[in-house]
Formats: structure tokens, C-alpha cells, sequence
């Protein structure tokens, strides 16, 4: 149900965002924002105003499918990027499936695996939690009458960005 939710529900939101732009205005759909985008800066500074709120946060869960839509999303978007400036989808596949990041190598369509050393999967690693982090510190509100819910949320989320997060500055497993 939460990622029904989300898939007809954000898309829209942040097709409607960028949208408010004169840039944008005459884009309808993703792909027609993607074939629009001449400035990085600009579409990030976009995504990131986004914010979904989430008033009855329970377990969280409805935010964590939230996290890995936007995390699509900027893939989509072409936003995706490590701190070179380069895609990372040009060596992984990313995925949303049953609420759940999946992701496979654009080579063979194995499920993707740290490799320690491997400066790639250190690169690859290091942009999903970067993304993850700038996603939920900018975009992602909960609150629910529970103050433990509001915990259990946030513990949801905290856990969602370590998921795949095996790096470090040096490239050692941790």
C-alpha cells in the first residue's frame, strides 16, 4: 500500500515543483524535466524542496518507501551523481520493488556487492548514503501523537541510510 502511496503521489509532487519554474513550467512528466535539466545546481536545489510529512508516523514505514521513491526519482531525474560529477547508474541498476532499494549490476543484473578496495563500489556506496542523508534531512517529516512511534521512525530511517552505507573515507569495510 505505501508504495502505491508513494508511486502516485511523489512523482506528482515533484513534477508539480519543478513545474512552479519558468524553466520547467511546460514539462508534464519526468522524462520531460530530465531532457530539460542544463543546470545540476538548479534541479538539486528543487528536488530538495520538496517536503513530504508523514502526521501519523507510526513505524515509519510510509517514510522509508518515501526515501527510496526520491532516491528513483534523482536517478530518473539524472541527479544521481558521485562527487565527480558522474552517474552512478551507468554501473548499477537501481530499483524500487515492494518497498525495498534494490540494487543490481548494469553487467550481469546480480544484486550489487561492496567489494572491498574496489574505488567504484567505494564511489557507488559513498553517493547512496550521501543521497539517502540530503533526502531525509530536507525532504522527510514525520510526527504522531506516540513520541515512541516519532523514535521508532527515526531509528527506521537511520537504519535505511546504514543499509548499503559498508564505506568509509579509506575504502575499508566497517
Amino acid at each position: 500500500i505505501t508504495q502505491y502511496m508513494c508511486d502516485n503521489t511523489i512523482e506528482k509532487a515533484v513534477i508539480a515543483r519543478f513545474k512552479e519554474h519558468e524553466h520547467f513550467s511546460s514539462c508534464n512528466t519526468i522524462t520531460d524535466i530530465y531532457n530539460k535539466i542544463d543546470n545540476d545546481e538548479e534541479a538539486n536545489k528543487i528536488f530538495y524542496s520538496v517536503k513530504i510529512c508523514d502526521p501519523a508516523v507510526g513505524s515509519g514505514h510510509f517514510l522509508v518507501a518515501a526515501l527510496n521513491k526520491m532516491l528513483s526519482l534523482r536517478r530518473d531525474l539524472g541527479l544521481l551523481k558521485d562527487e565527480d560529477g558522474k552517474l552512478i547508474t551507468k554501473s548499477v541498476n537501481i530499483d524500487v520493488m515492494t518497498d525495498d532499494l534494490r540494487i543490481q549490476n548494469c553487467d550481469d543484473g546480480t544484486p550489487f556487492q561492496y567489494i572491498e578496495g574496489n574505488e567504484t563500489c567505494q564511489k557507488i556506496q559513498k553517493t547512496l548514503f550521501v543521497e539517502k542523508k540530503k533526502i531525509i534531512e530536507n525532504c522527510l517529516f514525520g510526527v504522531d501523537i506516540n513520541p515512541n512511534a516519532a523514535n521508532i521512525c527515526r531509528l527506521r530511517l537511520w537504519i535505511e541510510l546504514l543499509k548499503c552505507a559498508y564505506y568509509n573515507e579509506n575504502g575499508r569495510l566497517q
